[in-house]
């Protein structure tokens, strides 16, 4: 007979063996464990789905979701996108199996090229994947202040005006910034409560959107209406309108960031990625279809609000049709709710990415970016700046405050070319060297990730397309702008310093030595041997 005690030490000698594989496989690849491995498979899921959080992120992207189609261009987006979306979440597992790093798709993307072409490999996909991350920060965050704003309007309030909204926008950065200074394991109970409560929400929001709705749209009219606010013909309409969906999806890999925190990450990490990618699809395109039927006709609806979508957000607007007066405000505050915790994550994912490439050395000063706080073990450096810098780009706010759908442009962008580069690579110069993790689709592997590769192509340069017409200063879809310049500057760095220096990541096959703690590796010994070595001649 088992007793409890018996099952008790078991359990504790398999978590201490899983524990040891994990560190071994960071071993492998040329890390020592320093942030603390406290994520169980369960966490890694709950943490991915409230990253992704479609509630809040359809929410928030509801206003240009109807200026751009309408109804039926936003279902048939949503389906599309969503089929899509789970090829690109199936490859990138499957690279996760395998890598299992903080440093994600930038990790991967040196991995799978010669060790001659890693070093701009990763160069390349960590600043794309560390601008996507943190312009959704922004985002996420704008749009919390906007969503407090509307509260406020349906509660016969004034109107905040956009200084203070800007102000609302940093409080709540400031606060994500200081919960992420806790111990992972902590954060990691409050995503899984968080996660609870987006999905008890979200069976509220929809229910209450399918039954208490006094007059609702058709079947013929949710699936065949469209509305065109842009100005642009409709089949360029129906391209730009996936920004919306592809922002709605914007970090299912989440989970992959995490994974050096994750227990048994080779195998919980892919697995909460795809989980994800399912998950997201399904609630997501209840939520949206249940807004959509509370719309009796999208044109009358947008003639009556739409000048309203300045200051409100037109998901809230619904709410308040459907359940006028303090319904609506409960539904708003729901919302609220989920948004704080996905920007919390959001958050968490960004400041791991930027650790994982200031311990290699990317970023100028990055000895003090890399640092991490021993009683926690959170790279407490890593957070600090990712606040400095999110701040700095709601303060842009000041100057425009037609900004928010270029910093969701941007962070689609930036995610998708991340997503799109340790792709290619496993589609090309690592086709024949690749192995199968623990986590595989097997024969299937390589035809998913080619058909996610043209997709990732085709959708990142939809993203820079302009979104009214006639374009002007103030509705120009300034991602390019931004892009264009941080291509220039990261591109002068690399070609006057990072160059002569930077290595990338430590590469597994290489049995190369650990990175000392405290120590970046582009600027420790291991580097000094690398470069002297024949394969970075």
């Amino acid at each position: 007979m088992v007793t409890g005690m018996e099952t008790n030490t078991y359990s504790k000698e398999e978590e201490e063996e899983e524990k040891n594989a994990d560190v071994h496989l960071l071993h492998e690849m040329g890390y020592l464990q320093e942030l603390y491995r406290g994520f169980s498979p369960l966490m890694s899921f709950t943490f991915c789905f409230t990253a992704v959080n479609v509630l809040s992120s359809i929410s928030v992207g509801f206003n240009f979701t109807l200026n751009t189609g309408g109804s039926a261009v936003a279902v048939y987006s949503w389906l599309i996108g969503s089929i899509f979306t789970m090829f690109v979440g199936l490859s990138l597992a499957e690279i996760c199996s395998i890598y299992p790093s903080a440093g994600s798709v930038y990790h991967w993307a040196g991995q799978l090229v010669s060790p001659q072409r890693a070093p701009l490999a990763s160069f390349i996909c960590g600043w794309f994947n560390f601008i996507g991350n943190f312009a959704g920060d922004v985002a996420l965050a704008s749009g919390f202040a906007k969503l407090i704003n509307s509260a406020l309007i349906i509660s016969n309030k004034p109107s905040l005006s956009n200084e203070t909204q800007v102000a609302i926008g940093i409080g709540i950065l400031f606060l994500w910034c200081l919960q992420n200074a806790l111990r992972v394991d902590q954060n990691g109970w409050l995503n899984n409560i968080a996660a609870l409560v987006q999905v008890a929400s979200s069976i509220i929001v929809i229910l209450v959107l399918y039954t208490a709705s006094g007059q609702r749209a058709t079947v013929h009219d949710v699936f065949t209406s469209t509305y065109n606010e842009t100005g642009f013909p409709f089949i360029y309409v129906c391209c730009i309108s996936l920004l919306s969906t592809l922002f709605s999806f914007s970090g299912y890999e989440g989970g992959a960031h995490m994974a050096e925190e994750t227990r048994g990450a080779s195998v919980a990490a892919p697995r909460g990625i795809v989980a994800t990618c399912l998950c997201s699809a399904i609630v997501g395109a209840i939520y949206l279809l249940a807004l959509l039927f509370a719309i009796p006709n999208v044109e009358t609806f947008m003639k009556r609000y739409g000048e309203k979508s300045d200051t409100m957000n037109l998901a809230v607007i619904v709410y308040q049709t459907v359940v006028p007066g303090y319904g609506a405000l409960v539904l708003t505050i729901l919302l609220i709710m989920n948004l704080y915790v996905g920007g919390m994550a959001s958050v968490t994912v960004t400041s791991r990415i930027g650790f994982a490439m200031a311990r290699d050395g990317v970023f100028p000063f990055s000895s003090y970016l890399r640092w991490i706080y021993q009683g926690t073990k959170t790279p407490l450096g890593s957070i600090l700046f990712v606040f400095v810098i999110d701040s700095s780009l709601l303060l842009m706010q000041l100057v425009s405050a037609s900004l928010f759908t270029n910093f969701i442009a941007i962070g689609t962008i930036g995610l998708q070319v991340s997503y799109l580069l340790p792709i290619v690579f496993r589609c090309t110069s690592a086709r024949k060297t690749f192995p199968l993790g623990e986590f595989n689709i097997g024969r299937f592997s390589l035809p998913v990730a080619i058909i996610s590769s043209i997709w990732l192509t085709i959708t990142s340069i939809f993203m820079f397309f302009p979104i009214h017409y006639p374009i002007t200063t103030d509705n120009m879809n300034y991602s390019i702008v931004v892009f264009i310049s941080v291509s220039i500057l990261a591109g002068n760095y690399w070609l006057i310093s990072a160059r002569h220096w930077f290595v990338g990541p430590p590469r597994a096959e290489h049995n190369t030595p650990l990175i000392p703690l405290g120590e970046m590796s582009s600027g420790n010994k291991f580097i000094k041997e690398s470069l002297s070595d024949k394969i970075f001649q």
